[in-house]
């Protein structure tokens, strides 16, 4: 009775109650948009198998499935639709139209942006994950060293397992080294070039014959791969280091800028950064150059300062950070007769190829940075809509490769209708990726507004 009684009651510590968290209530509308998934495992019992598939949920219970399917190194395509249901708990299954006997099971997490899914029919053991496609993709989309490791033992003494990098160059070619034991002789260095491709859709493929693959690309920047070529091989490939952009560093005529960096590693960092100007040249910041190398030993915090010196320059801050390694910057104008004010301005992705922002147009002027952090010329759109999610303009701004605008939202003509408005800008690429950085002005104080890519 005290053990029933005890754990009936919330617990009451200092004054304050404390009762216990509510698990997540999840509904079908948490599922909803286009997702890329790569599941693996056996069929019939005992055949290898390999699944990349291109879903999309309506957030309604409806689903579409476009399928390419490795089996034993046979590729085959398909499409079909279904329903599906999720429960409270974030967990729930997909029913394909008229099989009742080929569902999955499936679990929601981090908000619904991955789905850890599992087959349920008997003789079938397949599991996988899907993520959250990236949008409106193109060949410059995918760009930068990617990192990957494969381990395909179903065929016996012809198995093999590698892992190493493909470097993208965002104009259709790569290169590929790595490490690969093919199950009878040692280790060997392996090496080659070849071609990729990106649709609009995100999907796409990679060829360095007699080597192919059919890729997807998820908002994260991870690249899921299967070959069909007659190989049984699936990669998931992932960027070696977390491309970001500050997307104003700016220094003189009043105007001064730092980045701060913290290794929150147990271990040293080193990584590269690198300053762009608004044509996407190289931009020389006066006391450190138009790169730098950043060395942090364990739990160290470093930083790069730009003075307030001279006429003013304006640029934007590439970096390369390992995991485990946080930056942001800061922003100080100087302006005769009143305080300095200062801004922190968050990092943005180098690898969005859309981009959103809140602006209110009310009282205050949103400024934004808009980078072209792709080595290929870039025509970004935007696409203004109102607090109804009405539309109020539509513009386009051509970016260099490598380079960047800045602009008051409200000095693009066909914008000029967001004053005394509130609502979201979107920015979307037309080739490669796009990285976003809004400040809100009040008068002569300004603060950062946070962008969100996919």
């Amino acid at each position: 009775m005290l053990r029933r009684l005890t754990t009936a009651l919330p617990l009451v510590w200092f004054g304050f109650v404390m009762v216990p968290g509510k698990a997540q209530t999840c509904s079908n509308a948490t599922w909803q948009g286009t997702y890329f998934a790569l599941l693996q495992g056996v069929v019939n019992s005992s055949t290898p198998y390999i699944e990349l598939d291109k879903i999309v949920a309506d957030g309604n219970g409806g689903i579409q499935f476009s399928v390419t399917e490795n089996t034993n190194g046979a590729i085959s395509t398909s499409s079909y639709s279904g329903s599906y249901t999720v429960n409270a708990s974030c967990d729930g299954t997909v029913t394909p139209s008229g099989d009742a006997q080929a569902s999955s099971a499936f679990q929601l997490t981090d908000g619904g942006a991955t789905v850890f899914i599992v087959a349920l029919p008997p003789n079938v053991l397949l599991a996988g994950k899907a993520y959250r496609a990236a949008t409106h993709c193109t060949t410059g989309s995918l760009y930068g060293a990617y990192g990957f490791v494969t381990n395909d033992g179903t065929s016996g003494a012809e198995g093999f397992a590698n892992t190493g990098d493909f470097a993208f160059d965002g104009n259709g070619n790569y290169t590929y080294a790595g490490y690969e034991n093919d199950f009878t002789s040692s280790t060997t260095i392996q090496g080659s070039n070849g071609t990729y491709s990106v649709n609009a859709d995100c999907t796409g493929s990679m060829s360095a014959p007699p080597d192919h693959k059919v890729i997807a690309i998820a908002e994260d920047g991870r690249v899921l791969t299967v070959d069909n070529d007659g190989d049984f091989v699936s990669d998931l490939l992932l960027p070696v280091s977390n491309r970001a952009v500050l997307g104003q560093f700016a220094f003189g005529g009043g105007w001064y800028s730092a980045v701060y960096f913290t290794n929150a590693n147990s271990y040293p960092v080193s990584f590269a950064v690198s300053f762009f100007a608004d044509t996407g040249s190289p931009l020389n910041v006066p006391g450190t150059g138009t790169s730098a190398t950043v060395s942090l030993g364990a739990q160290a915090t470093t930083i790069i300062e730009a003075p307030n010196s001279g006429a003013l320059t304006e640029g934007y801050v590439s970096m390369a950070l390992p995991p485990g390694v946080k930056a942001y910057g800061v922003f100080r104008q100087s302006v005769p007769g009143v305080p300095d004010q200062e801004a922190v301005a968050p990092l943005a992705s180098a690898l969005s190829t859309t981009v959103s922002l809140t602006y209110d147009e009310t009282s205050y002027i949103t400024g934004v940075a808009i980078v072209n952090p792709s080595p290929v010329a870039n025509t970004v759109t935007i696409t203004v809509l109102d607090d109804t999610g009405a539309m109020v303009g539509s513009t386009t701004v051509n970016l260099p490769a490598n380079g960047k605008a800045e602009a008051a939202l409200r000095s693009y003509p066909p914008l000029a209708g967001i004053v005394g408005k509130r609502g979201t800008a979107i920015f979307t690429a037309s080739a490669g990726n796009v990285a976003v950085l809004g400040l809100r002005f009040n008068g002569h104080a300004f603060t950062s507004i946070p962008a969100t890519g996919n």
